[in-house]
């Protein structure tokens, strides 16, 4: 039958950094990514007078779904999307605001590695930050993977 993946096989070690992933947020890309939810009037994030009737900003900002779909995104490159899209979670509380003209960076860390029946679970610590070094989200992550792809003793 095969491994899952394709590519040479990737180890998971506890305390392993995924690479970054950078965003720059603009308005145009926020304006995008709610037409592609269905959104088609003003809100509070496509449009600055709405934003300063809802919110009380002085602009827009980028919607939460926009920050989980990017960690979301983080994941799937660094597991691989036939391993994350199969038995990946995402828990992602959003701590300040994200605004057009930010640029935002995910990390994540490997905390942790359990068995299971499938392989074994890798818990990833996620963290996302604004070019002021604001953290604008955080929360874990996890995905099953082939215990193959993890030290013995785990």
């Amino acid at each position: 039958m095969g491994r899952v993946g394709v590519g040479p096989i990737r180890r998971y070690e506890e305390g392993d950094e995924l690479p970054p992933l950078v965003k720059e947020m603009t308005q145009e890309a926020i304006n995008l990514f709610e037409g592609s939810a269905g959104q088609s009037g003003p809100s509070q994030f496509t449009d600055k007078e709405t934003a300063r009737e809802t919110l009380g900003t002085e602009g827009t900002v980028a919607s939460g779904r926009m920050s989980l779909s990017f960690a979301i995104e983080m994941l799937r490159r660094y597991f691989g999307s036939e391993v994350f899209n199969h038995a990946g979670t995402m828990d992602l509380r959003f701590l300040r605001p994200v605004r057009p003209g930010d640029t935002i960076t995910f990390s994540g860390r490997i905390t942790g590695m359990s068995r299971e029946v499938n392989g074994s679970r890798v818990s990833v610590e996620i963290t996302v930050v604004n070019q002021r070094g604001d953290t604008t989200a955080a929360g874990q992550g996890t995905a099953v993977v082939p215990n193959a792809f993890l030290p013995q003793d785990v």
